[in-house]
């Protein structure tokens, strides 16, 4: 993890300017039961909007933004279209056919509407701050540039392009500019989580101890963030810090037990607590631990080389050399190029 870009888009954020509090806070699911029955007014009002005026656009536009918001981008891109048929240059529903098509990984197909949108409204913040996005991840940079700051000149107090132009700057290894950035994101608004992500990333990448402060920040947002936490914890693997990286990964599989990750990374820690100094029954107990947590990565996925590969190190470190080979050569199936496998063949070929 030496060089983190964090690029993130919610399209069910995107009639929002600022990033707001993940979908997943405690806040938000104890308002399940209120929020469902609002949807459900919300869209009785839509429907009933439409049959009022079936010849107006904004009846299939309310109907769009409603499918985005929640998490429908194909049944928002249908309504969407029917709108587009009525009022084709109105910018917001070029912006929200945009955000449907991004929404389904369209993106040849959404960048051109989002351009539209800004041609047919100058001053549509969220039209550039997407476009901007976009623009930015595709390395396009002058032009990502222009439309940030055009977005801060119009509202100084938005996070959202602070945040952008931290990307931006992180991406022309400005890094000391890049935080500037981020922090004004967060001083904009608090609960900014992706801001903090990318600050603790930016840190880390430094090798500043600031990062751990930052990834807690972004936990304390979104508590159950599998991102954050497993940055935080490969933070503190990379510092040595092997069991305070263990609590990060095994804190993952209480929100996601299936998270085959968590298992080889805590595998693959246990191992780099194996000292020499160490008596050999501890080693050989820390060993069987990491064995444990590679075998049940592989029950999640059974093709996963890197836990493989791990596993046969422990093997080979607790005198199995037979297994080890029998697992090594098991790798190559699977990648017949995987240098790590090929040299330890031949290390254990040299040893006969």
């Amino acid at each position: 993890m030496k060089k983190i870009v964090v690029l993130v888009v919610s399209v069910c954020a995107v009639f929002s300017c600022q990033e707001n509090t993940p979908n997943s806070s405690p806040q938000e699911i104890e308002m399940v039961q209120p929020q469902e029955n609002q949807k459900d007014k919300r869209l009785a009002e839509i429907n009933q909007l439409i049959i009022n005026q079936p010849n107006s656009e904004q009846g299939y536009y309310q109907l769009a933004k409603f499918h985005l918001e929640n998490q429908q981008p194909e049944e928002a891109l249908k309504q969407i279209n029917r709108a587009m048929k009525i009022a084709p240059k109105d910018p917001n529903i070029n912006f929200v056919k945009a955000m449907s098509y991004l929404g389904i990984n369209k993106i040849e197909q959404g960048l051109p509407f989002l351009e539209r949108t800004v041609e047919l409204d100058s001053n549509h913040i969220e039209g550039m701050l997407e476009l901007a996005y976009y623009y930015l991840a595709g390395k396009n940079y002058e032009p990502s540039l222009g439309l940030i700051n055009r977005a801060i000149s119009q509202n100084m107090y938005l996070a959202k392009p602070y945040y952008l132009k931290g990307m931006w700057y992180e991406m022309q290894d400005q890094n000391k500019l890049a935080i500037s950035s981020y922090q004004t994101a967060v001083e904009r608004d608090p609960n900014y989580y992706n801001a903090y992500l990318a600050l603790g990333s930016i840190h880390n990448k430094m090798d500043n101890p600031l990062a751990i402060q930052y990834f807690n920040s972004a936990i304390a947002t979104w508590p159950e963030s599998i991102e954050a936490w497993r940055l935080k914890g490969m933070s503190h693997y990379e510092h040595e810090e092997y069991e305070e990286a263990i609590m990060c990964f095994d804190t993952i599989l209480h929100f996601d037990s299936t998270f085959e990750v968590s298992y080889f990374d805590i595998g693959r820690t246990l191992i780099n607590l194996c000292y020499d100094k160490n008596p050999k029954a501890t080693n050989d107990s820390l060993l069987d631990l990491a064995i444990q947590n590679f075998d049940k990565a592989l029950n999640l996925n059974i093709n996963y080389v890197p836990a493989k590969y791990n596993r046969a190190l422990c093997y080979e470190s607790k005198g199995k050399v037979t297994l080890a080979k029998s697992e090594y050569k098991a790798i190559l199936k699977l990648e017949a190029n995987y240098e790590p496998a090929i040299s330890a063949l031949n290390r254990l070929d040299q040893r006969n």
